[in-house]
């Protein structure tokens, strides 16, 4: 188990959530960009053996890099170019104890030059600056539109700093998936496999999720769709195993460290 500490208190704009899976709290803006299922989702889709080092760009409140450290025991730079999001998410971090296993960068990923990686994962802006409406709040604004950076910015050094055959993980919304595939194919970062997430079984795909290998060959697979809801409004069993795939891994790294 985590070690919580004490001296990480939410501050007056902030609220100190639990997430659904582990001992694990995150801090949040009161009024800012807030992780949602998304989170989860993308955590979950990550494949990878414990001790790999992982970079997320745009890390924001640092969850997915916390779920990631936590309970499936990699090791997580994350690079936030927003500098109270990028103090509160190491905040996070020291308070459940995995300073040890994730590391808070601050800076512009355009900038970034630290080690390579084995895997990216992002949860990137995703909305053209031609296209809604740029929220006032400038937290959710960066989040959503592609102000601070767009989706060939962060292929571009998602391929940077991936060894060779280092694998790319992302979620994005589904009517942007041309967009995405056409991409991450001419950043030589081929799609091997996606998954479409629905609201319901009756419902369009409202994200998907892609993963990616760098210089992979042509070949691509498609996973069976994700319903997020049944038709009582309760979690969908795909989603409950999200969840419980996350404990299980946490359950299989304790036994790990215990042996």
């Amino acid at each position: 188990m985590h070690r919580i500490t004490d001296d990480f208190e939410p501050r007056e704009d902030e609220t100190l959530d639990t997430l659904t899976c582990g001992n694990l709290s995150i801090l949040q803006k009161r009024k800012g960009y807030r992780y949602s299922l998304d989170a989860y989702l993308l955590a979950a889709f990550v494949e990878e053996k414990p001790g790999t080092r992982v970079l997320e760009i745009g890390s924001g409140s640092g969850v997915v890099s916390i779920l990631l450290a936590a309970m499936k025991g990699l090791s997580v730079t994350g690079v936030e170019i927003q500098k109270e999001l990028a103090e509160m998410s190491m905040r996070s971090v020291q308070r459940s104890g995995l300073a040890d296993k994730v590391s808070i960068r601050c800076c512009d990923i355009r900038d970034y030059s630290g080690r390579k990686v084995e895997a990216v994962v992002t949860n990137p802006p995703y909305r053209p600056l031609d296209t809604g409406r740029i929220n006032p709040n400038s937290e959710k604004a960066i989040a959503r539109h592609e102000l601070a950076i767009d989706l060939e910015g962060v292929l571009l050094k998602a391929h940077e700093m991936l060894v060779p055959g280092g694998r790319f993980y992302i979620v994005y919304p589904a009517w942007r998936l041309p967009d995405l595939l056409c991409s991450m194919r001419s950043r030589h970062i081929e799609p091997k496999h996606v998954q479409c997430v629905h609201t319901s079984a009756g419902s369009t795909a409202e994200i998907c999720l892609v993963r990616g290998l760098r210089n992979g060959g042509k070949e691509c697979s498609v996973g069976r769709p994700i319903f997020v809801y049944t038709e009582e409004g309760t979690y969908h069993k795909e989603v409950a195993e999200v969840f419980r795939s996350l404990s299980l891994h946490k359950k299989t790294l304790t036994s790990r460290r215990d042996t």
